[in-house]
């Protein structure tokens, strides 16, 4: 259990106005884990597995705009976060040390006293404007949004990291990386928390990686030779995204003539190549 007084940041509103009076966000943190160490294959493995749930008090909502945060300082929430993780790791390939992870969680807040009316039309319609054909309202309805995604609510993350080399050549060494993340909460700019509830799409990603080794820990040299002190060197070259998959990390929103909004997406890098000299001395 732990209380985090808030920072300069978490303080100041949108309009610039601070919240002196702010209480401290709080946490109750429940979690059980377990290790199994194993061997398959004749080879040592290690399976984690921990499951989490916390309660959460007094928290301070916000919104990322772009990729700026910004703090809803004067408004108070309650939420919290569950989740299960696991991961395995071991010598998939003797001598090389791979490892998968997988991960469910799900995090939610409720802002207090948040509410909004939803107007119907004669035909009972929400409107919606900018869409609805009859936008003139007969009735309304007090709606309570109640729990809501927060900013970081990722249900699903995998990863897998596997090295191999050539046969009886230890010293050629290739390796491939995987990412995935499922959908993040996003909404219009300067809109009500509870609108801010519809998702990017999925963060997907392959690496793939080669290495080679030029001096080994069993070289060795004439005294006078400058390459003496060197216990070890490896070149190596990556290629980032491979497939270059467009990952959407922001949106643009632009507006028509009836204000209704458009998102517009921002994509992160596509691929790219890395290339690394790693020595030891």
């Amino acid at each position: 259990m732990y209380q985090q007084p808030p920072f300069y940041r978490e303080l100041r509103d949108l309009d610039g106005n601070l919240h002196l009076n702010t209480p401290a966000q709080q946490s109750i943190h429940l979690l059980t884990g377990t290790d199994w160490i194993f061997k398959a294959w004749d080879r040592p493995f290690k399976l984690t597995a921990e499951a989490y749930y916390k309660f959460l008090n007094n928290l301070i909502p916000y919104e990322i705009d772009n990729v700026r945060i910004r703090y809803l300082s004067g408004e108070k929430a309650k939420g919290y976060a569950t989740g299960i993780d696991f991961k395995i790791n071991g010598e998939f390939v003797p001598g090389l040390e791979s490892w998968a992870s997988l991960s469910f969680m799900k995090t939610e807040e409720d802002i207090v006293g948040d509410y909004y009316y939803r107007y119907l039309n004669k035909k009972g319609e929400t409107i919606i404007p900018g869409y609805t054909s009859d936008a003139v309202a007969v009735d309304s309805v007090k709606v309570n949004p109640g729990y809501i995604p927060r900013p970081t609510d990722q249900r699903v993350t995998f990863s897998l990291f596997f090295q191999d080399h050539l046969p009886n050549n230890p010293t050629v060494k290739v390796h491939l990386n995987l990412l995935y993340g499922s959908a993040l909460p996003f909404g219009p700019p300067d809109s009500p928390k509870y609108l801010q509830t519809m998702r990017i799409p999925p963060y997907r990603r392959v690496d793939i990686g080669f290495s080679k080794q030029i001096i080994g820990e069993e070289a060795t040299y004439k005294p006078k030779n400058r390459l003496r002190h060197i216990k070890s060197l490896w070149v190596s070259a990556e290629v980032f995204n491979l497939f270059q998959i467009s990952n959407t990390v922001s949106y643009l929103w632009i507006s028509d003539v009836t204000n209704r909004k458009y998102a517009v997406p921002n994509y992160l890098t596509p691929r790219q190549l890395n290339l690394r000299l790693i020595a030891k001395f």
